[in-house]
């Protein structure tokens, strides 16, 4: 797996490679993805007063049993956000002027990810109470900039990814909170005015704000299915734009294990049971494969059942699999990775 970092130009060397286009003040393009920071690319950009550069790296391919899994972003990373969300969705007229300091978030997130040695979802610590819609927003975009990585996606797409995480509910905002916070099922004719939260959504951004196409189009088809059975289209895969269905899937996921006003949240295991139930129908099986492999679905001392009767408590997680854990059990401990007969089968 390939991820992205940021270093100071005095680090690159020949073995690097760019990850994103190197850009001047202008917008033109100095140096593309793809290359390698030989000596004369690093000159030249030296001399074009470039600092950084965005490079590619290589997870590390050796398992680590982790007794401790990092947050995703600090908390004060996190409280920035809401907070941003929170000034964006009360003055809908200015959203462009607030697309800026989105970008300054999200480019932070991105290096808090890049810097961990190893990117896996442990949602211990990014459940907080705070208005659902902003909270959701803000968990959704981190989420996908964490699945956008795993894909090996480039800078940009991630930052224009984060960003339309941030904002893929915006048409929320021309829903009354009467529908939006019903506590209950929604009646068709309420669940119909949610749906148009999609097209809400692209109109603001894509004519109103004239913001990146991509995140117009995030908005719009965050609720299209790969089956067609999705809305406000009901256009298939092919149609689909890939940041797009990384924003399904987070969006999803968020909504399962959170706290809702008419059903409490699900455990994370349940809800990437109920992710890849909906592979090649709800979802796009690439997002899904990146999603089970750095999300961490049994937590550290969760108490399981494996299929050979035993029971025990997950001690360690193994970062190449974060759903095969270290589990310990009266018999012994059992690595799940090597135990490959064996898997757990319940949560006690």
């Amino acid at each position: 797996m390939t991820s992205i970092k940021e270093i100071s130009l005095d680090q690159a060397t020949g073995s690097l490679i760019l990850a994103d286009d190197v850009t001047n003040i202008h917008g033109q393009v100095l140096v593309n993805a793809g290359t390698p920071l030989r000596r004369e690319i690093v000159a030249f950009l030296a001399k074009h007063g470039v600092a950084t550069v965005n490079i590619q790296t290589a997870s590390p391919a050796k398992n680590q049993e982790l007794s401790a899994v990092t947050s995703l972003i600090s908390a004060g990373t996190r409280l920035k956000m809401i907070q941003a969300m929170q000034n964006a969705f009360r003055n809908r007229s200015g959203i462009a002027a607030h697309l800026p300091y989105m970008r300054e978030c999200i480019d932070e997130v991105i290096r808090e990810l890049s810097a961990q040695e190893n990117l896996l979802i442990y949602l211990t610590d990014i459940r907080q109470k705070d208005d659902y819609l902003y909270g959701h927003c803000v968990d959704v975009g981190v989420f996908a900039i964490a699945f956008g990585m795993a894909m090996g996606l480039s800078r940009d797409d991630t930052c224009i990814l984060g960003i339309g995480g941030l904002l893929h509910d915006y048409g929320k905002t021309c829903i009354s909170d009467e529908i939006l916070e019903k506590h209950g099922p929604l009646t068709p004719d309420e669940f119909e005015q949610v749906k148009k939260h999609t097209s809400f959504g692209y109109n603001i951004l894509r004519v109103e704000t004239k913001a990146d196409s991509r995140i117009a189009l995030m908005a719009l088809q965050h609720h299209e299915r790969p089956d067609g059975r999705g809305y406000p289209w009901g256009i298939g895969a092919e149609k689909i734009h890939p940041l797009a269905s990384i924003i399904a899937v987070a969006d999803v996921y968020d909504a399962l294990i959170t706290d809702r006003v008419y059903r409490p949240r699900i455990p994370a295991h349940e809800a990437l049971r109920i992710i890849n139930a909906g592979v090649g129908t709800q979802f796009d099986p690439k997002v899904v494969e990146a999603v089970n492999r750095i999300t961490v679905p049994y937590y550290i001392g969760s108490a399981v059942k494996l299929d050979n009767g035993a029971t025990g408590a997950v001690l360690r997680i193994n970062s190449l699999e974060p759903s095969r854990p270290v589990v310990w059990t009266r018999e012994g401990i059992i690595n799940l990775l090597r135990e490959r007969n064996l898997n757990i089968v319940a949560v006690v």
